[in-house]
């Protein structure tokens, strides 16, 4: 399983399906879509499976605001 398939499992289970298709275009943080916790949660699970580690810090808790943004940090590493 990839880091996106992983990412998109967790996401599915948060985000109902008419917001899924537009995953893109949505603030996840702001939208109420992640919390605090969800954003831990999925650092946790990219670093275990992964070995991708996210510093939960401010700079990249906005990160966690979008989904593409995420997409391209998990691409970074």
């Amino acid at each position: 399983m990839t880091p996106k398939k992983v990412l998109d499992s967790f996401l599915k289970k948060k985000i109902d399906k008419k917001n899924l298709k537009n995953l893109s275009k949505l603030n996840l943080i702001f939208d109420g879509f992640i919390d605090s916790l969800d954003i831990v949660t999925i650092s946790h699970i990219l670093k275990k499976k992964f070995k991708i580690d996210i510093e939960i810090n401010e700079k990249n808790i906005k990160v966690f605001n979008s989904y593409k943004k995420l997409l391209e940090k998990i691409d970074e590493k």
